[in-house]
């Protein structure tokens, strides 16, 4: 069988020397391909796969190509160079089996073992490619790539003495190797094997003194080994040696954050977040690590600040640093820097409908109404199709006691609305409107409505049933509804409240009495009105001792006193009846 280095170079060869009789036509006036006829069968071979590879490699035209090689392989089923080629230009189940063929055809070329054992790897056939990659060491005994490979097979495979050894072998064949030096500590430590990965470490701070992770390597083999003023001085060290290093910044940071040293971690976090090389979008995710974590934040608060002052200073055009800073300017109790300095970006081409909504909530809740309406109307010209702002601008008006302006805004969302939840969410506000407006009949053809669009709405199931029971209309209906509430949403206090008054009403006070305990349960005790409903149920039941207790308790809360003697007069005197 011809060698297929020995068959690419006849192919390179004539490549350069520009053969041309591929188109061009003999003295004796026959074509190339008829010209093939007179060849001997592996010449004709040699010549087709070389206009094959000049078809892939020059003209770029990988279906001819492949045509070529699957013409050969008509021919010669065991063509090496025509099914190794076809292994790289195939995908899926037909490229392994092109690379399993090629290496079947010759298990002693270097190329189509390599070629078979990363198909393998694509695969994810992990176990079938450990003897292809020993096969290619036997081969290639100083090759770093397949001891690498075979190395994290072991591992992964649950087998870290085997990687071990693997790595040790690589060691005396090819010397040392920081990347797979680095690979082997991580796996001594992995099986508690710290003394031996110390004195590794140390070799290969001795084998590359001036090499950082090299020094994070042995670092962190001390650190696991409990040593932990040695580890901190390697890692102080790798810093010292390149303070630009990414990655030994990223290690001594990890290092302080395991030790609690917070301090220090932020102080060298501080280098991370100043470095041009690092993407804003990491800066982001390790930001909102700090910031999530409210005790951390509290507690380092003017540290996190000069972070975030920082990363305003570098990247002040960009939407999640803005939001950022607005949101320490809140938390520092600068609510109106932060109202400013959202204001200042409403231009900005990457401003979105919600960037509005988030200030337009802060201007609400600062009561800044000349702002709020001139902002509010700015948005609306800008998204006026954003369900999200008319949805929030018909909020405005509910809070001010202008139902009409409010509905109207509900119905332009409703135009807006692109999906049935989307639908469904708009008819349940709507349907609250006409409720608090005591236009109760709207209000339930409204719920139908957006019922009819997501049967398991359930702020809309728990308002309607709610309301239902208010009214001892249709309570068997009410009771579906809020017993399909609690199943889609088990521990809310306020649903369970709804599902154990619809129970009340309907006389079942045991019931109401058990379900209400749990309501009151989840809310710690704390709103008054669940507490007036879970003495309301114990009056019922006779229990009217306890159902005083309760009333005065909602009082202690904040009920009104003179609402709740207005109430449990009503009560005495319908009982009386």
């Amino acid at each position: 069988m011809r060698n297929w280095l020995i068959v690419n170079i006849l192919a390179l060869l004539v490549l350069i020397s520009n053969v041309a009789f591929a188109t061009a036509d003999h003295p004796s006036g026959r074509s190339a391909d008829a010209a093939l006829l007179y060849m001997p069968d592996s010449l004709s071979r040699t010549y087709r796969h070389t206009e094959a590879v000049k078809r892939l490699n020059i003209e770029r035209d990988t279906v001819r190509a492949r045509e070529i090689w699957l013409e050969i392989l008509a021919q010669d089923s065991t063509y090496s160079p025509a099914l190794y080629n076809l292994s790289r230009v195939s995908r899926g189940e037909e490229q392994l089996d092109y690379a399993a063929k090629a290496y079947r055809s010759d298990t002693t070329n270097r190329w189509y073992v390599q070629n078979y054992a990363t198909r393998l790897i694509d695969a994810r056939k992990y176990r079938e490619s450990m003897p292809i990659y020993r096969s290619l060491l036997r081969l290639d005994p100083r090759d770093i790539d397949a001891y690498h490979a075979l190395a994290l097979l072991y591992a992964s495979g649950g087998m870290p003495y085997s990687a071990i050894a693997i790595l040790d072998s690589a060691e005396i064949r090819t010397g040392y190797n920081l990347y797979l030096a680095s690979i082997k500590q991580h796996l001594l430590i992995e099986t508690r094997q710290f003394e031996k990965a110390i004195e590794d470490g140390r070799r290969i701070v001795e084998e590359f003194p001036y090499d950082a992770e090299a020094r994070t390597t042995l670092a962190y083999a001390y650190e696991a080994s409990g040593r932990d003023a040695e580890a901190e001085q390697h890692y102080v060290e790798a810093v010292r040696i390149d303070s630009t290093n990414i990655e030994s910044l990223k290690a001594i940071v990890e290092y302080y954050d395991r030790k609690g040293n917070e301090e220090r971690m932020l102080g060298y976090e501080r280098r991370i977040f100043r470095d041009e090389r690092v993407a804003v979008e990491e800066k982001i995710a390790r930001l909102e690590e700090y910031t999530s974590d409210r005790g951390f934040y509290l507690r380092n608060f003017f540290a996190v600040g000069g972070i975030i002052l920082g990363m305003a200073t570098d990247y002040p055009s960009n939407r999640n640093v803005i939001d950022a800073y607005a949101v320490h300017l809140i938390s520092a109790g600068e609510s109106d820097a932060a109202v400013e300095l959202l204001r200042r970006h409403l231009d900005d081409d990457a401003t979105r409908d919600e960037d509005y909504i988030a200030l337009l909530q802060l201007e609400n809740y600062l009561k800044l109404d000349s702002y709020l309406a001139e902002d509010l109307s700015k948005g609306l010209a800008l998204f006026p199709r954003s369900r999200s702002l008319l949805s929030f601008a018909a909020y405005i008006c509910s809070e001010k006691g202008d139902y009409k302006g409010a509905q109207r805004y509900l119905v332009r969302a409703l135009r807006s609305s692109s999906t049935d939840e989307e639908l469904s969410d708009t008819w349940g506000t709507i349907g609250d409107l006409y409720h608090t407006e005591g236009e109760v009949k709207r209000a339930y053809k409204a719920y139908d409505k957006a019922l009819k669009y997501n049967a398991d709405n359930i702020v809309v199931l728990n308002n309607y049933a709610y309301f239902l029971s208010l009214e001892d209309r249709e309570l068997e209906r009410a009771l579906k509804m809020a017993s399909r509430v609690i199943e889609l949403e088990r521990n809310n206090a306020t649903y369970i409240d709804t599902y154990a008054w619809v129970l009340h009403r309907l006389g079942r006070n045991e019931e109401a009495k058990v379900a209400q305990r749990q309501a009151l349960s989840l809310s710690g005790q704390k709103e008054a009105s669940l507490v007036v409903h879970y003495a309301d149920i114990l009056w019922a039941l006779g229990e009217k001792f306890m159902a005083e207790t309760y009333w005065k308790k909602a009082v202690e809360l904040g009920y009104d006193s003179e609402e709740m003697l207005q109430h449990q007069t009503k009560i005495k005197q319908n009982e009386s009846k």
